[in-house]
């Protein structure tokens, strides 16, 4: 048994360093992706349920469905996956599909397989994006918004990978400002304000995520992962051997934590753009839910369940 101490311990480091990385790099991508795709479909179910599906695909999907099904494609142009056939918005009664990406790629390439994760949560990121445009584009304080956003890059850049309460923190205190920043007296008299909000519900109430997205994106991730965890254990290994002292400095360009300010600076950028949309995706939903609920029960048919 001892002498399974030492391999035993390299592959728990290997596989500790790797978990720490994916959720430095990607959890921001976790944690709102999940409330995004929840609140997309919270938002959806109350209004299938209170004003039916076509009236819900005739108010929201002609905006948000195209910008769901480019955020797939987008990344399918990025990682070199070709496209099949595409339709940004053609509702089927029949299966419910109300647009697709249909790709293929070369199963031997990494680099397409990492791609799979990307293409997957690919309508969360440029859905974000988008409301984002929309909001510089509409708002007239935009630049007050986009405070918040610049500041997140900068106070995120000495945070150590670990160090997640720090990160969470300063998401939640750049939140507080935007939502303080957005809804002020002279946006609530501008009507660019409320196409704003019109178009961002369109957008936020279809970035919710399939069945076969989620399957893309967990195989890429996957790939990911492999990908990581054979990186680590070259670098790790060799620095046991001690191999890496012959690299002198440049054995730190190899490795990933060398570049924390950089990769900091793009995390909390992202990373606070999707908590921006988050936000407005909660307020669009209690909005709705509020509303819609009202009807629903003006005709008889009580509260709404937005959960199935």
């Amino acid at each position: 048994m001892d002498s399974l101490n030492g391999p035993i311990s390299f592959l728990k480091l290997v596989a500790t360093t790797t978990l720490l990385q994916i959720i430095w790099l990607l959890g921001f991508i976790f944690v709102f992706g999940i409330l995004l795709s929840l609140l997309a479909r919270f938002t959806r179910i109350t209004f299938v349920k209170t004003i039916g599906l076509k009236s819900d695909i005739f108010f929201k999907g002609w905006i948000g469905v195209p910008v769901h099904e480019l955020g797939h494609a987008l990344f399918c142009i990025i990682f070199r996956h070709k496209i099949i056939d595409i339709r940004l918005y053609r509702p089927n009664a029949e299966d419910g599909t109300l647009g697709y990406v249909n790709h293929t790629y070369n199963s031997r390439s990494l680099y397409q397989k990492i791609g799979n994760f990307f293409i997957g949560v690919g309508p969360i990121l440029t859905g974000s994006l988008a409301i984002y445009v929309a909001l510089y584009l509409l708002v007239p304080n935009h630049s007050d918004i986009f405070e918040p956003l610049k500041r997140g890059g900068s106070e995120l850049v000495h945070v150590t990978q670990s160090n997640s309460g720090a990160i969470l923190a300063t998401y939640w205190q750049n939140t507080i400002s935007i939502l303080n920043n957005l809804f002020t007296a002279s946006n609530l008299t501008s009507y660019k304000f409320w196409i704003f909000l019109y178009l961002s519900l369109c957008i936020s109430s279809h970035m919710q995520l399939s069945a076969p997205d989620v399957k893309g994106a967990s195989s890429g991730l996957a790939s990911i992962l492999i990908f990581f965890m054979v990186i680590n254990a070259i670098i790790l290994g060799l620095e046991a051997l001690g191999v890496s002292n012959q690299f002198g400095n440049w054995w730190n360009y190899l490795k990933l934590e060398s570049y924390a300010l950089g990769i900091n600076k793009w995390v909390g950028k992202f990373g606070t753009l999707l908590a921006l949309a988050t936000v407005i995706s909660s307020i669009n939903f209690t909005v709705s839910y509020v509303l819609l609920s009202i009807v629903s029960v003006l005709r008889g048919k009580g509260l709404v369940n937005p959960t199935h």
